[in-house]
């Protein structure tokens, strides 16, 4: 089952405007022909598994929180492309690349997830043991350097997930 994976990939300007050409319910089945054919695996992509969600509470301080600004956008937040039951992708500028840099230098993934991940309060997560801990922390690894890569070339970054 390959439902709730999250994905960010690092897009080039032109990339971001012909996705955006798309008609928004059509984006989804864009992105994985066209972005996640030419990019899984690469340096442009960050896999995120499951422990997308866990992580996302945490930059919440243990509450859902999809804002458009640092820490909330590093993975959720950010400009909403397309949004129906069952995908999501978001859009992070490359200023927004450049403040979550800076942010995630000054404050380690690893720390924020080991203070917060006790705090998650939705009822419904259901990764909220030792192992979804392991998951989270083992999932975050990659994520600065991806950003990182994605400030030095320039580039804008979409956060994907289905359910």
């Amino acid at each position: 089952n390959m439902s709730r994976l999250g994905m960010l990939y690092a897009l080039e300007e032109d990339e971001v405007q012909k996705l955006c050409k798309v008609p928004s319910e059509e984006r989804y089945d864009y992105m994985l022909e066209e972005i996640e054919e030419a990019l899984f695996g690469s340096v442009r992509s960050c896999e995120l598994d499951k422990a997308w969600e866990g992580i996302q509470y945490c930059l919440g301080n243990g509450v859902w929180c999809e804002d458009n600004s640092v820490p909330t956008n590093i993975i959720f937040g950010g400009e909403i492309l397309t949004e129906t039951e069952d995908e999501i992708i978001t859009l992070k500028s490359y200023e927004d690349v450049g403040e979550i840099v800076a942010y995630l230098r000054q404050n380690p993934l690893q720390e924020l997830i080991e203070k917060n991940f006790w705090q998650i309060q939705d009822e419904d997560f259901p990764y909220k043991n030792d192992e979804g801990l392991e998951h989270t922390l083992g999932w975050c690894e990659g994520i600065l350097e991806f950003y990182e890569n994605a400030l030095k070339e320039k580039l804008q970054v979409i956060f994907t997930v289905d359910f």
